[in-house]
């Protein structure tokens, strides 16, 4: 696997791989030789092979050279998007990229996705990739594919309701893949073990994506995964996973969790000895429950669409962040500094590997404490210590249907016009409301909601779909966009 970062000889001195370090190296004269998706993805994959040690080694590193690489990559960030994006050459009009530190960053205003959406185009330090181009890319994204031979997009609704679109390059996205999968180097995972995942299948989903980045062409990766979405009904995902039968799990904490739950229950008929979450809380409730059906502890894992990825030190223990490639600043709810070791309402992301795409010092509503005590493990990245995730993940019924908010959100983002949602569980359906760009077919949003319903489980389901000016907010200016019934 790849990470195209610095190498050091045997007496500790830098080797700068130009290939690294532009990241915008020009792969013209590559797309006619690699004109097929399958000839661009082994490409790929051999590119992200050649770096994957080098990446492994810097999970070891020391806080002392890790903050020296986050400086070096910062500095070469801002020069970077100050000479190639019209939005960061305004913004760090009179900033000395030869000096900036990381805390100098915070003389630095913060980017909203809001703002990152009204100035796509001023944003991108290539020319081509306009919102208009991006989106009508991942608006006929069916299956994996890239932008222009090179480019991956991936797209977030977020805790706000407002649709990203997240572009990385060549060398970016076999980074970001890395920082998703190094870590398991450490873990003392079987490296053939049958894996069973669920995460989102559709690919404009980052974890869709990352997936369909390491399956083979026929739809398998090289090991033995089987990936069933976690947004299939909870019998469907059952039954593939009695057939396939792995001893490795991964997935979203929620869907984890009904799994363990159904194996409680006797219809689930498996034995893993490893399981692992990302993508929200994980619960003292879920862990109990995975305790309770395998006799094992919960490897908790963190990340986000616009590039970092938190690796678990081990089963229970606090998450370690990727110190260098990212820059993260827990701050409150004015944006504020917040100590180590303090509850932070946010996070504060600056990406020090895309440069397609410069998100400096980009706003993320994940609540988290984080921690720079040194590890016992020995790796000086520093930790999350606790994270207060949301708890709105999947819709219950009174007769035993589940529904997770992935399925709904599939149906739902499937219309480019829909900007913000909130959806609202009734006892034998829901209630969806929209802010969108001009009309949408609500009729067709409703009639897929309705046919999601009945694949669950759920008779006769009642769905309405309306259209709105706007969608109340909770006092932090969060929306709260799917809103089950009270226990």
């Amino acid at each position: 696997m790849v990470c195209l970062d610095i190498e050091r000889d045997d007496a500790g001195q830098g080797l700068h791989s130009s290939y690294e370090d532009t990241f915008m190296f020009d792969r013209e004269f590559a797309t006619e030789a690699l004109s097929t998706y399958q000839e661009l993805i082994t490409k790929q994959r051999a590119d992200q092979s050649d770096a994957f040690l080098v990446s492994v080694r810097r999970l070891g590193w020391n806080p002392e050279r890790l903050a020296a690489e986050r400086e070096r990559r910062l500095r070469e960030l801002l020069q970077w998007a100050a000479e190639h994006s019209e939005f960061w050459r305004e913004r760090l009009i009179g900033v000395d990229a030869s000096v900036f530190t990381e805390t100098d960053l915070r003389s630095l205003p913060i980017l909203t996705k809001k703002e990152l959406m009204a100035n796509f185009d001023r944003i991108v330090t290539r020319p081509k990739l306009t919102l208009e181009r991006v989106s009508d890319h991942v608006n006929h994204l069916d299956e994996d594919a890239y932008l222009d031979d090179e480019y991956r997009v991936v797209v977030t609704s977020g805790t706000g309701g407002t649709r990203g679109l997240f572009v990385y390059g060549w060398n970016e996205w076999i980074t970001f893949s890395l920082i998703a999968t190094r870590w398991r180097t450490r873990s003392g995972e079987d490296p053939f073990a049958p894996v069973g995942t669920f995460f989102a299948t559709n690919t404009k989903h980052v974890s869709g994506a990352l997936h369909a980045f390491s399956r083979d062409f026929a739809g398998e990766g090289p090991l033995a995964v089987t990936h069933l979405p976690a947004s299939l009904p909870i019998p469907e995902i059952v039954a593939g996973l009695n057939a396939a039968r792995p001893t490795v799990l991964t997935g979203y904490a929620s869907a984890i969790h009904l799994l363990a739950l159904e194996a409680l229950a006797g219809r689930l008929n498996i034995e893993p000895n490893w399981v692992s979450t990302n993508g929200e809380q994980l619960t003292a409730d879920i862990k109990d429950a995975v305790r309770s059906a395998w006799g094992v502890e919960v490897y908790d894992t963190w990340g986000c669409t616009e590039g970092a990825f938190a690796f678990p030190c081990g089963p229970g223990r606090p998450m370690h962040l990727p110190d260098d490639l990212v820059i993260i600043e827990p701050v409150d709810e004015n944006n504020n500094p917040v100590p180590y070791d303090q509850p932070a309402a946010k996070i504060l992301l600056t990406n020090l590997y895309n440069k397609t795409q410069p998100l400096i010092r980009y706003e993320i509503n994940d609540s988290m404490t984080i921690t720079d005590e040194p590890c016992e493990c020995g790796s000086g990245h520093r930790r999350i210590t606790e994270i207060r995730g949301r708890f709105d993940t999947f819709f219950a019924y009174e007769n035993g249907t589940i529904v997770h908010r992935l399925g709904m959100e599939g149906v739902l983002l499937g219309d480019p016009n829909v900007v913000e949602m909130q959806v609202s569980q009734t006892h034998n359906g829901m209630v969806v409301s929209l802010v969108t760009r001009g009309e949408c077919d609500t009729e067709a949003l409703r009639t897929g909601l309705e046919r999601l319903l009945t694949r669950s489980g759920l008779r006769s389901p009642e769905v309405a779909v309306i259209q709105v000016d706007s969608l109340e907010r909770l006092w932090s200016g969060k929306l709260r966009q799917f809103e089950p019934l009270p226990d």
